[in-house]
């Protein structure tokens, strides 16, 4: 749309309005969570805020089929995550964007436990909801506990889904075709025994023959000036026709009637192939109605949208809330950081379709409509349940910026990071093998470590917060937080070697994360002899 601005007649300006800027997908916005690999080697997909992962894969030698071999000791694994780019960012027409995550692999420690009874067979289903049951209980034999526990591992979603009824796995398959690998992992939940693995190998072979009811058209325009906008399918929209099989035509005839029209258009579609289609590859003409403005109607604009339920919650959370006119796309940013002590003032820019008529940019480009909301400060919650920790003991040598080596070279810091207390691995590896008692009382709000999550620590029962970040040096975690260790039990106010502290303490002391606001955001468990680290939190 062009806008004429009278300067001073008899002349005059003409400007064209921009696009709305788009931003690219990239790891940061895709934010992957939640990647876990257990000490069997089964790896626990991540969360990802932003696309869907279509495959994963890993270089080290040891990874085949999906997963790793077990291992003596704690190891790094970098894993490589293919994603499907969602619609609307600049890089869609990319497809696919990967992103890798870091985890570390815990030793293998189990004996006994649940093992693999036979293998369980390789199964053919037609493309297109062809479906069938497995009883898991088949496959594996149990040890001293019963199975009470079946995870399965599944990355191929666009060729099959599944569902789980207790021991009965159903597979359903989708409408892309191909060999997969699924895996499923029995467990009698008993930290100290062993779980099994199996795999089950699954062929989607063709059998729909694609329709226009598959062109799943989204979007697409047609301005009051006659300007389209192609429409995305199911497949590749080419031509635009005005009757299936007519002429290609490139723009519509303007609308100059005073009132918006309906206006069918044809587009060939290029069917895809090698996703469960006989007739992928060809091509096939559908039509979609768009609603052509008159260039007589009002622009939609922000005041139009009656924009309402929109806020950002505690945690940073941002709330998509309702408009009242138009189709609310989006926002940005994405959220916020919910490590804040006080009140604060957000921006957030809401992007809103506009309706598919009665404005003269309906159908067009959404329009950008900034909203400023308050993030309400999170309340701080303490408790009454007494541990013991190394916090108070003096300003250095009782907290860690990282726990491994692994992750404070990854965090860009060269050498061991032993010198300053800055990682527990080296500590574990030198020959000081020393640290800090915990002799100093706390408060926090549970005796399960899990629980802990998300509180705070205060030196009184159900007190005000501890307040850190005044008492130590800075730590070098990029989150600012540092980590220290707490148990039930207490100990003189000294330092105590490694072994007498396992000896005193093993398996019921943590070691927990404090952030710069004073929450309590992760929990580890960490063996200090074997000096392997397992997040439980």
């Amino acid at each position: 749309m062009s806008t004429k601005i009278n300067v001073r007649s008899p002349y005059y300006l003409n400007f064209t309005e921009p696009a709305l800027p788009s931003v690219a997908f990239d790891c940061t916005i895709a934010n992957g969570t939640d990647l876990e690999v257990d000490q069997f080697g089964n790896v626990t997909m991540p969360n990802f805020s932003y696309g869907d992962i279509i495959s994963y894969t890993c270089s080290d030698s040891d990874f085949a089929n999906g997963k790793f071999s077990t291992v003596s000791v704690s190891t790094s694994r970098s894993i490589v995550f293919t994603l499907a780019i969602p619609q609307n960012f600049s890089n869609s027409s990319l497809n696919t964007f990967d992103c890798t995550l870091q985890v570390n692999q815990p030793a293998f420690t189990c004996t006994g436990g649940v093992t693999t009874n036979g293998s369980i067979p390789a199964q053919a289903l037609d493309s297109g909801g062809n479906s069938v049951t497995l009883d898991l209980l088949s496959y594996f034999t149990a040890g001293t506990d019963p199975i009470s526990r079946y995870k399965i591992t599944n990355t191929n979603t666009s060729n099959v889904s599944h569902s789980l009824d207790g021991s009965n796995l159903t597979l359903h398959s989708l409408n892309r075709t191909g060999t997969v690998t699924i895996f499923v992992e029995a467990s009698d939940e008993n930290p100290l025994t062993c779980n099994a693995t199996q795999s089950i190998s699954v062929t989607i072979s063709s059998a729909i023959t694609y329709s226009c009811d598959d062109s799943r058209f989204v979007g697409g325009s047609i301005a009051n000036d006659g300007t389209i906008v192609k429409p995305t399918a199911n497949g590749t929209v080419g031509d635009i026709k005005l009757s299936a099989g007519g002429s290609t035509i490139t723009s519509h005839s303007a609308n100059s009637t005073g009132s918006s029209r309906e206006v069918t258009l044809f587009f060939e579609i290029t069917i895809p192939t090698g996703v469960g289609y006989t007739n992928g590859g060809s091509t096939i003409d559908c039509s979609k109605t768009f609603t052509q403005p008159s260039s007589s109607l009002p622009e939609f604009k922000c005041k139009n949208a009656g924009l309402t339920g929109q806020a950002v919650y505690k945690n940073g959370t941002i709330v998509k809330g309702t408009s009242k006119e138009g189709t609310i796309t989006g926002f940005s940013p994405l959220n916020f950081t919910g490590d804040i002590t006080t009140d604060t003032l957000r921006n957030v820019n809401y992007s809103i379709t506009p309706p598919s008529s009665g404005y003269t940019n309906s159908g067009g480009s959404d329009i950008i409509c900034p909203l400023p909301l308050t993030q309400p400060a999170p309340n701080p919650q303490t408790g009454n349940v007494r541990w013991t920790t190394t916090l108070f003991q003096n300003l250095q040598g009782q907290r860690f910026s990282f726990l491994t080596t692994a992750d404070y070279n990854a965090a860009g810091y060269s050498g061991s990071g032993l010198s300053g207390y800055h990682n527990l691995e080296a500590r574990l590896d030198s020959p000081n093998r020393h640290l800090p008692n915990t002799n100093a009382v706390i408060y926090l709000v549970s005796s399960v470590p899990p629980n802990l999550i998300g509180t705070f620590i205060s030196e009184t029962p159900n007190g005000s917060p501890a307040v850190f970040n005044s008492r130590f040096y800075p730590s070098r975690n990029l989150s600012g937080g540092f980590y220290a260790r707490i148990a039930q039990t207490q100990m003189p106010a000294t330092t105590s070697s490694i072994r007498t502290i396992n000896d005193a303490q093993g398996g019921t002391d943590f070691w927990i994360k404090i952030e710069l606001s004073g929450a309590i955001s992760e929990i580890w468990f960490v063996h200090l002899i074997n000096k392997t680290f397992t997040r439980i939190a």
